[in-house]
């Protein structure tokens, strides 16, 4: 009974690549995510609450026996939508500011690189919380696993490639 009083939800996708329209597209376009096969992508928990990410707890009283629980998130499981997929925490926010003007680097917590390109269309990024109760009462306890929690994105990835050019104008390599 006192498993049924937890309502949990998703988590908010905290991504680098950010949602937004990008200045080489055309007007009117929806915001989107964009991304290069090889470059960095940092994932986290976006603004947690205890209602998607724990921790939740409650007490309840059932025929004289109290009984109290507590929900969290036991694991969080990413899928990239290119075939990889982690577990790790809450991530590590990305600090746009801070990491201006350097070079990209990986997350220190959570993120991957795409291997490939999207091939004009995108990805689905999903994240999937696997929830748990502890609880305690009437001299007992135990664990209870919960229903995962899952929400999802979308990002396209492009792929750049560059030629080398020699100042006569002929390719190296070749």
């Amino acid at each position: 009974m006192l498993a049924r009083t937890f309502v949990l939800k998703p988590i908010e996708i905290g991504m680098a690549p950010e949602q937004k329209v990008h200045s080489d597209d055309p007007a009117g376009t929806a915001p989107y995510r964009r991304t290069w096969v090889g470059i960095p992508v940092w994932l986290w928990v976006d603004q947690p609450t205890e209602s998607t990410w724990g921790p939740i707890s409650r007490t309840a009283t059932y025929g004289g026996v109290t009984v109290s629980g507590t929900a969290s998130v036991q694991s969080l499981t990413w899928t990239s939508g290119d075939g990889q997929s982690l577990s790790c925490g809450a991530g590590t926010p990305f600090d746009a500011a801070a990491m201006a003007n350097q070079a990209a680097v990986d997350s220190p917590t959570c993120g991957f690189r795409y291997q490939h390109q999207s091939d004009g269309g995108t990805f689905t990024l999903s994240a999937t919380s696997t929830w748990a109760v502890e609880w305690t009462g009437g001299g007992q306890s135990g664990r209870i696993a919960m229903p995962t929690t899952t929400t999802s994105t979308t990002v396209r990835v492009g792929e750049l490639q560059s030629v080398n050019v020699s100042q006569d104008g002929d390719t190296f390599g070749g």
